[in-house]
């Protein structure tokens, strides 16, 4: 029997009866360290704050709220380590088709009602597991990871016949990807798939070919994919950035397939989006309208589904609707530098297309006043370029527009989305040549810089790539480069503090910018080779 005694855990319910009850259960399995939280916002708070060996949570958490919202929250904000164990309870006898059609999945679930001696024997196996698995997760950290490390810890257990082989395989092949070895990803999945169909690793392969640019197979394969599992959230998700690039109208169909199986605040969000650019301006508001009420608590409620609304309502001629829902953000959103420029932007956008030009200025002028005073993500940054453009700039949309390009021109989908800018001010010709151009100039400055260091001109190909990584905080390629460069003139001019504490720097703002960048990792592993024991420690 497991002893428990030393292990501290997080038991969340917004009923007050059942964190008692539950507590009392989880004290007859030998669990003494237990805190509670009765809502998400509680209980996001404390796992930031706090490391928990167990989290113990039920579906359910009121106010339109649920357990699996809070655990696929906490997994995309990287708070949630690897090592902790999460075991759901719920009422739903119908959980286990909502629990493995998720992308994030918790490691079980328990049916209401059961008994202490019940709980505790789904709590040793899910901690026996966690604990097997451990030599992976300790290179897999919320503060950063090693994932070659990592890869070998999988192989290492796999060599050792490890009873939990097929989730072994399942983080392999997720490493191989993000490593871009995609061959050997390929052959893992399909020796699985050999042994016999599992959605992970058919959805493992889809990702392996989409990766190698066959997007026509990667199709035609998820399509046989969701034949077989019907529910299956990732092979949507996939299914539905293939169509985004060629079949908008289709990938809005697929959306409305997902929705069916995961109504989420996010899944809608999706949808009023993909159709806000499909022109489907009535669907449009149907779904960011749902998206703002759905969410009671107002924990998962984005700008966006405000400023979509505020879109979809223009785009049918509803101009006092679409001014009161800006208006509305100031009601659901913490005053913040960040939300004065999102409604002003919207303001504007509203006002440009109803017609009022001056109205549309004045909103703008407000717009870039604090665009100056906040931090903006590549979001709220399209929101303002679409502002330029509605109010008449479209010299400063362009400006911004360009510096987006510039900042993620390895990133497909914000291309992508700057191109949606373009067309939507019908400009669709001159954004393709426009972000073309940028992209190609960018590829062009990293080549040569590169070139220019293999052939011995270091301090020359370090000024360019410097010069370019202080204009451009978010190209973690460029960092990245920048970095490398730096310890490249460590090695060939004397080991001076200088040349570390600018690699330092340069690869942690790469990770600030991309943490999963797959090149990260080699620019770490130089430094850390390289370094001197007094030189800054790499937190990342």
């Amino acid at each position: 029997m497991l002893d428990l005694s030393k292990f501290s855990a997080l038991l969340i319910d917004d009923l007050p009866e059942m964190r008692t009850t539950v507590r009392i259960q989880l004290a007859d399995c030998g669990l003494k360290k237990c805190d509670m939280a009765r809502n998400i916002k509680e209980a996001v708070e404390k796992i930031s704050a706090a490391r928990f060996d167990l989290i113990v949570c039920d579906y359910n958490l009121g106010q339109g709220a649920d357990g699996q919202q809070l655990l696929e929250l906490v997994r995309r904000r990287k708070v949630l380590p690897f090592s902790t164990a999460f075991l759901m309870i719920t009422g739903e006898t119908g959980y286990e088709q909502v629990s493995t059609a998720a992308e994030y999945t918790p490691d079980d679930y328990l049916i209401k009602p059961f008994t202490s001696k019940t709980l505790q024997s789904r709590l040793e196996r899910i901690i026996d597991r966690k604990s097997a698995l451990q030599p992976i997760y300790q290179y897999l950290g919320d503060r950063g990871s090693d994932k070659q490390k990592a890869l070998a810890a999988c192989n290492a257990l796999l060599a050792e016949k490890s009873r939990y082989a097929p989730e072994v395989n399942r983080i392999k092949g997720d490493l191989l990807v993000d490593l871009q070895r995609n061959d050997e990803a390929l052959a893992l999945y399909q020796a699985v798939l050999t042994e016999r169909s599992t959605p992970w690793a058919e959805v493992g392969k889809a990702r392996v070919l989409i990766a190698q640019g066959q997007d026509d197979k990667a199709k035609q394969h998820l399509t046989r994919t969701l034949q077989a599992y019907p529910n299956y959230l990732e092979a949507y998700d996939l299914m539905i950035g293939i169509m985004e690039k060629s079949d908008k109208p289709g990938a809005q169909r697929m959306v409305e397939k997902a929705l069916k199986i995961a109504p989420t605040t996010q899944r809608h969000r999706q949808l009023g989006g993909i159709a806000l650019e499909n022109e489907d301006f009535e669907r449009a508001e149907e779904a960011f309208n749902r998206a703002v009420e759905k969410d009671r608590t107002g924990f998962f409620k984005a700008f966006e589904d405000f400023t979509g609304l505020a879109k979809s309502r223009i785009e049918q001629g509803k101009v006092d609707a679409a001014l009161a829902t800006v208006k509305e953000m100031n009601k659901s959103f913490t005053p913040s530098p960040e939300l004065t420029v999102r409604q002003a932007a919207a303001e504007c956008y509203v006002h440009g297309r109803a017609g009022n030009a001056p109205a549309a200025k004045a909103a703008l002028e407000r717009t870039m006043v604090a665009k100056n005073k906040a931090e903006l993500d590549v979001s709220a940054q399209l929101e303002i370029a679409q502002a330029c453009f509605a109010a008449g700039e479209p010299d400063q949309a362009k400006e911004i527009l360009q510096g987006i390009a510039e900042d993620h021109h390895e990133n497909e989908s914000v291309l992508a989305k700057a191109q949606s800018v373009f067309r939507v001010a019908g400009l669709g010709g001159e954004g393709e040549v426009f972000l073309a151009a940028t992209k190609k100039r960018m590829i062009k400055l990293n080549n040569d810089a590169v070139a220019m260091a293999q052939s011995g001109d270091l301090d020359k190909a370090y000024a360019m790539l410097e010069e370019a990584a202080n204009r451009l905080p978010n190209n973690a390629q460029v960092a990245i480069n920048t970095a490398i460069a730096a310890l490249m003139r460590a090695q060939r001019q004397g080991m001076k503090f200088e040349h570390f504490n600018q690699a330092h720097h340069y690869i942690t703002q790469a990770h600030h910018a991309n943490p999963d960048h797959p090149r990260l990792g080699d620019a770490i592993k130089l430094y850390r080779k390289l370094a001197p024991e007094d030189a800054l420690t790499l937190l990342v």
